[in-house]
């Protein structure tokens, strides 16, 4: 790429991108956002306005004397970027167009996690399947962010758990076959993401978003960014040991937080404690003990079942205590609960509340506030295909310094 094609692109993606941030700006806006002068700015509006990529803001009445302000926007038509969390028991699709208006949110049964090279044309045939049903052109499709859990290196789009097909990158191998720039996301960070841009941490600066769902994890947000940690791999909170010699743990580990508070847990513990006699509502209508799960539970308990009250609220206490230490080590002023144990058992987060203020430090509880998450499910989704968006738009590999 030429010295001169190499600083228009990062000119215009400087502007795209300040478009994508902010919704509407006037060209003096734009000017004082990019640092680019008026005259050039203009130039790459009225080129990027013959791509239809923006468009002018249609202006209301003005009553005021002067001129009004030239305001022009992205064109959400013009590209989409779809949003991909697969969980280990739901997948969450959302497709965006540029304006962050959401065309499509869906949720379906996941394809079954593993390191199967089978996995990518699984996963290949959902994607298309969404993007016709949501009547998107695939050729307007900008790329594709994909949520994983697992142990997941998302600046490199390396996944260690799955996607893990062997010498190439999961990235490297998805965008082969789409044909499509493509982000892989650890599914807590897509999550903090997501809860950064459009939920509770909006306008927030130092933040703990607690996903309690088939397992337990932590996405970080510190000074308004999304902390990742030296390797990609901070926020595995739910592999921290609160039984000294307690249930062995997938992760191989024994007593972690996650054999206690998660929703694979709640099942574990619910189901040995039937199998042992104790008394509950959930046999009223499920004879056989394995098909009882956690739903189940949280249903029972929001129905005044006293067993399964008592296992929601022991599984509160020891996630109390746990969001106690990280208060104590992060001193947040927001603490987001999400996932699927939280969002149906609301009860749950006075229980966790009481118990994180009991064990925590005055000094560094006093300010902090408990929320349940009111983008639910849809938050990795949603966080996964912001990045990529920005991503798209990004100008740190052409090196800006040296060009603008």
């Amino acid at each position: 790429m030429s010295k001169v094609r190499k600083k228009n692109q990062i000119r215009r993606n400087l502007i795209l991108r300040a478009l994508l941030d902010n919704g509407q700006l006037s060209l003096t806006d734009l000017m004082k956002n990019t640092g680019i002068t008026l005259p050039i700015v203009s130039k790459i509006i009225a080129s990027l306005a013959k791509e239809n990529l923006v468009i002018e803001v249609k202006k209301k009445d003005n009553i005021q004397a002067g001129r009004p302000p030239y305001l022009v926007k992205l064109n959400g038509k013009a590209g989409f970027i779809l949003g991909v969390d697969i969980g280990r028991l739901f997948t969450n699709f959302i497709i965006m167009d540029l304006e962050h208006n959401i065309i499509m949110d869906i949720r379906k049964k996941s394809i079954l996690l593993s390191n199967d090279i089978s996995l990518i044309g699984q996963l290949e045939k959902e994607i298309k399947s969404v993007i016709s049903e949501a009547k998107v052109s695939w050729n307007k499709l900008l790329g594709i962010g994909i949520a994983i859990p697992g142990m997941v290196k998302g600046k490199i789009g390396l996944s260690e758990t799955y996607f893990n097909f062997g010498e190439k990158s999961a990235k490297e191998m998805l965008e082969e076959r789409f044909n499509k720039t493509v982000h892989i996301e650890h599914d807590l960070q897509a999550m903090a993401l997501g809860e950064l841009w459009f939920g509770e941490a909006k306008n927030e600066k130092n933040v703990l978003c607690v996903n309690v769902g088939w397992g337990l994890g932590l996405g970080i947000i510190l000074d308004g960014k999304v902390y990742y940690g030296e390797d990609g791999y901070a926020g595995e909170f739910g592999h921290i040991q609160v039984v000294p010699d307690g249930e062995l743990c997938y992760c191989g580990k024994k007593g972690c937080l996650e054999t206690v508070s998660s929703s694979r847990s709640i099942t574990r513990i619910a189901r040995e404690r039937i199998a042992k006699g104790a008394s509950t509502m959930l046999l009223n209508h499920n004879k056989d003990i394995e098909q009882i799960d956690a739903r189940m539970v949280l249903e029972a308990a929001n129905s005044g079942d006293l067993f399964s009250i008592e296992i929601i609220e022991e599984a509160g206490r020891f996630l109390g205590a746990g969001i106690a230490f990280l208060i104590n080590l992060f001193n947040p002023s927001l603490i987001i609960l999400g996932g699927g144990v939280s969002s149906a058992a609301p009860f749950l987060v006075e229980t966790i509340k009481s118990n994180a203020m009991k064990h925590s430090l005055v000094q560094l509880n006093k300010n902090v506030r408990f929320v349940i998450s009111k983008l639910g499910n849809k938050a990795g989704a949603l966080g996964v295909a912001i990045y990529l968006a920005r991503d798209i738009f990004e100008v740190d590999h052409l090196n800006p310094t040296a060009y603008v």
